[in-house]
């Protein structure tokens, strides 16, 4: 319950890399592991929409924040994910130019469903 309740703490206040350390580092019970690996693609997949519409450029680096990406994996290798998604690099400026895209609607509600019941879950411990 105590990790449930910093992974919400880090969606509501948009921590990001904060967020990705409570996903992939803090201790799941294995029962939820298929859960939380679905979530991080969803929020990944929902970040790289914000960002694509929010911004008009945005450095390599930052953008690899938003979504989670390995702090050790090479620029370029970064470059090559973000342009695959069809935003344009300059390399001149070194900025990489977000393609804005329209959210894809929701594969299910399965996982919706889910963050409802863990929702519900932590709000029943603290009353």
């Amino acid at each position: 319950m105590q990790t449930c309740s910093l992974l919400l703490r880090a969606v509501w206040q948009s921590k990001h890399i904060e967020l990705y350390k409570i996903l992939r580092e803090l201790p799941w019970p294995e029962r939820s592991q298929p859960l939380v690996q679905r979530y991080e693609v969803y929020f990944q997949e929902k970040t790289l929409v914000e960002v694509s519409n929010s911004y008009e450029t945005i450095r390599v680096a930052a953008a690899a924040r938003y979504l989670g990406a390995d702090p050790d994996v090479a620029e370029s290798d970064l470059i090559e994910k973000f342009t695959a998604c069809g935003w344009k690099w300059d390399s001149e400026t070194h900025l990489l130019h977000p393609k804005p895209v329209a959210a894809a609607p929701p594969k299910d509600d399965s996982l919706q469903n889910e963050l409802s019941r863990v929702m519900a879950l932590i709000s029943n411990q603290g009353s």
